[in-house]
């Protein structure tokens, strides 16, 4: 009898002490693919040819913040600029943020800056919500 009420006290213990813990993070549970996005610019001269630029940079004007864009490995495809790629997308709201880009082309010391909003944050990826793909100097 004292066996099989022990063996019961144990099997409730160890049932009670059971407890699932769920993960919490500031963004809720989702479910997200495992693509990695990015978003860049391409650069142009003015017959519309790929140029490689000078003083490329990229600035949060929400937050007011210079952003590193989170990839530094030069030029994947001449004159494509990357701006914001889902190893920084925390650096975007998920509503999206005005961003400033910049860049001169070396040949004529043209400076442009055009500005994109994009989207980060607690979406799954990063995304662009508006701005242009191209930029074309004179």
């Amino acid at each position: 009898m004292y066996k099989k009420l022990i063996i019961l006290f144990v099997a409730a213990v160890s049932l009670a002490s059971c407890n699932k813990t769920k993960q919490k993070t500031p963004c809720g549970a989702q479910v997200c693919t495992d693509l990695f996005a990015s978003v860049g610019v391409h650069y142009a001269d003015n017959t519309g040819n790929p140029i490689a630029v000078t003083n490329f940079t990229v600035f949060n004007v929400s937050s007011n913040k210079k952003l590193n864009p989170g990839y530094n490995v030069g030029l994947l495809v001449l004159g494509y600029y990357i701006v914001a790629t889902d190893n920084n997308k925390m650096d975007y709201s998920t509503e999206g943020d005005i961003i400033k880009v910049s860049a001169t082309d070396p040949s004529t010391n043209q400076t442009k800056d055009v500005n994109l909003k994009i989207s980060g944050g607690c979406n799954c990826h990063v995304a662009r919500l508006s701005g242009p793909d191209t930029v074309r100097f004179n």
